[in-house]
């Protein structure tokens, strides 16, 4: 069973971050709500099914940390995207 709960942690992790990139894509009306509420969804389900029957262990306790930071870094990634450094221009001028 642990296997299971591990894969859903992994599984929740990467859909807190896609969660947070689509929340600050919402914040900067850029995303229509039914795709950030699906990603509400889909991590609410995986953090929910780690938790079923086993209750608040050292697993889902490490799994909801990890979804938390992952939600966070995906609201800094999209609200923070990287600059642009021209590289194409720099290598292949049109000389």
């Amino acid at each position: 069973m642990a296997p299971l709960r591990i894969a859903l942690g992994l599984l929740a992790v990467f859909f807190g971050n896609y969660l947070g990139r689509s929340a600050a894509r919402l914040y900067q009306g850029k995303e229509a709500r039914a795709r950030t509420v699906t990603w509400v969804l889909r991590t609410t389900v995986c953090v929910a099914a780690i938790f079923w029957g086993h209750g608040l262990d050292l697993l889902a306790a490490v799994a909801v940390a990890l979804v938390a930071l992952s939600l966070a870094a995906g609201i800094y990634a999209q609200l923070h995207p990287p600059k642009d450094e021209g590289l194409v221009k720099a290598m292949f001028p049109r000389d």
